[in-house]
């Protein structure tokens, strides 16, 4: 999802590069996302999630910022990701930077690791996870960026600053047309903890602006819909649980080593439709992680 907020608006990568990265962007006066292709100059699997181009007034491109989204280790990426920077800079010839989003701060400490080319230099990736995501919770500061207002409110949604956010958020929604605000406020209530959800939904149904009441009309949706799951919830959770136990059951039987991360993404699963696929792959993978490919 965060990739459609950078693809709505290309600003939020530049926000994020600034407010999340640390790194100030060279002065630009367009900021697009483009369709360069890093396959004409590399094989054809090496394809960026995204590209935003920073270009001056005369269309000289400054900033070439290649946003990808990673959620769990991948050693391959750390070959691939040079290819997208160096080619990019080749094509373009600009400065480029590469930018990983991370929903773990675990995966995004390993992402922004220096990548040793050789003798010749490295790469570091700019990893940005929540913990990195400013706190917005001045409505005007997220009307002028409104992305980046969804991903605070994401963010810091467990912080007891977690309400002035998503009112700050709601003021955003003044500044998007009818698609986007249903597109994000669809993201941010499937996302929330339980808490933060009841204040978006006293902050909803109390609002009384036009785009306050669109949302609203989103939310009674959502709220219906909770109820009607909510019977259902209880026993998928123990499903869940049920199948988790029995797939690292079955993994230490068979005296596979099971990782941190692989542990953590099995008991934390709430889909028991995709835990047993994996329960039935942990009967003849060589290796745990294997279960997930």
């Amino acid at each position: 999802m965060p990739l459609e907020f950078i693809r709505n608006r290309p600003m939020t990568a530049v926000e994020l590069l600034r407010d999340a990265a640390g790194v100030q962007p060279p002065p630009f006066a367009t900021a697009t996302v483009e369709a360069v292709d890093c396959t004409q100059m590399a094989p054809v699997e090496f394809r960026a999630d995204s590209v935003v181009v920073l270009r001056d007034a005369s269309g000289r491109a400054q900033l070439a910022l290649i946003v990808e989204v990673q959620n769990r280790h991948d050693p391959r990426k750390r070959f691939s990701w040079p290819v997208y920077a160096l080619a990019l800079r080749a094509q373009l010839e600009c400065a480029t930077a590469l930018m990983v989003i991370c929903r773990d701060q675990g995966v995004a400490r390993w992402c922004e690791q220096a990548i040793v080319l050789g003798p010749s230099g490295t790469i570091t990736p700019l990893a940005v996870h929540p913990g990195r995501i400013p706190l917005i919770t001045d409505p005007d500061r997220a009307r002028a960026c409104p992305e980046l207002a969804v991903l605070s409110a994401l963010a810091h949604a467990e912080q007891p600053e977690s309400r002035p956010a998503l009112e700050a958020m709601i003021a955003a929604m003044g500044t998007l047309d009818e698609d986007r605000v249903r597109l994000y406020l669809n993201y941010v209530f499937d996302a929330l903890p339980s808490v933060a959800r009841k204040h978006l939904e006293e902050i909803v149904t109390t609002a009384s602006d036009h785009y306050e009441q669109a949302a609203r009309q989103y939310l009674s949706h959502w709220v219906e819909q909770g109820r009607q799951e909510g019977l259902a919830e209880g026993l998928a959770e123990g499903l869940s649980k049920g199948e988790a136990v029995s797939l690292l059951t079955v993994l230490e039987a068979r005296g596979l080593e099971i990782s941190p991360d692989t542990r953590d993404r099995i008991t934390g699963c709430a889909d028991p439709g995709l835990l047993k696929t994996w329960l039935r792959r942990a009967a003849v993978v060589d290796s745990a992680d294997e279960i997930f490919t």
